[in-house]
């Protein structure tokens, strides 16, 4: 039975979570070339894309999948059939729906779910998930068992104050996962961006409390905003830019091995849906 625990645990992917603290600072674009990082790195990754508003990381992929979340939901088809293989080594589940509105499915439809989820999350050594900006009460059970919270955020005072409003929620809810990043975006000058990381860093630690695990800078170069013109991920056409080197980093830092799990995937996944 050891050996068997041991086994499961083993197969249980690392659960990555990629959150802002308002929209247009970069976050889907950092979460799609992460993935693709790990990919590269011969980690088999799974994006979910929950920010379903936009549907983002089918565009920065160049791709269109035929079926998504909801489809499954409403029982059009299984769960397999949602889960779109990109030209980059990572496959992906599109929502096809808000947050809010894939958490009011019924019971029913969440068992089911839960259960197909288990037995293909054994496929993968990470899930991404890509949630859409700004502090959702509804996900705070899943913020909190996340392997990884990545916070992402630029220099300019909205997006740092909006940032901090979400970190001190965190705190206000107890949530504390078990690595907590902050990702500095299209930061212009690296070395006033370096002192501004150091004042919000000090700031968070005086003020919210929350432990940070590692802090990154990605300074602003137009060929990001190129990339996503031309859909297609930059750290796969200039892999020694600083943005991508940056991506190269955080991908260090997640893949680092972890002693404690706090709970499993599947109820990580129960997290995220307010159940259990």
């Amino acid at each position: 039975m050891h050996n068997q625990a041991e086994g499961l645990l083993k197969n249980q992917p690392k659960v990555v979570s990629v959150a802002s603290g308002k929209g247009g600072v970069g976050k889907t674009i950092i979460a799609v070339n992460l993935a693709i990082v790990l990919a590269q790195r011969g980690e088999k990754v799974l994006l979910f894309d929950a920010d379903a508003g936009f549907a983002n990381a089918e565009i920065l992929m160049g791709v269109t999948p035929k079926n998504t979340l909801k489809d499954f939901l409403q029982k059009r088809v299984s769960l397999e059939k949602i889960i779109f293989q990109t030209p980059y080594q990572v496959d992906l589940i599109s929502t096809g729906m808000d947050v809010d509105d894939l958490i009011t499915f019924n019971l029913q439809d969440k068992s089911d779910l839960y259960h197909h989820l288990q037995r293909v999350a054994s496929n993968y050594q990470f899930v991404l998930f890509d949630f859409p900006p700004g502090f959702n009460e509804e996900l705070e059970r899943f913020y909190a068992s996340s392997d990884h919270l990545i916070m992402i955020t630029a220099s300019e005072p909205t997006s740092l104050v909006n940032a901090y409003t979400f970190v001190k929620l965190m705190t206000v809810k107890g949530v504390d996962p078990d690595g907590f990043h902050i990702v500095m975006n299209m930061v212009k000058d690296m070395r006033e961006g370096r002192k501004v990381m150091e004042r919000f860093v000090s700031v968070i630690t005086r003020f919210a409390g929350i432990p940070i695990t590692s802090t990154h800078l990605i300074r602003y170069e137009p060929m990001v905003k190129d990339s996503v013109n031309k859909q297609t991920p930059f750290v796969t056409i200039k892999k020694m830019s600083q943005p991508a080197l940056a991506i190269y980093g955080i991908a260090d830092v997640v893949t680092k091995k972890q002693v404690v799990k706090k709970l499993s995937f599947i109820d990580k996944v129960k997290a995220l849906f307010g159940v259990g």
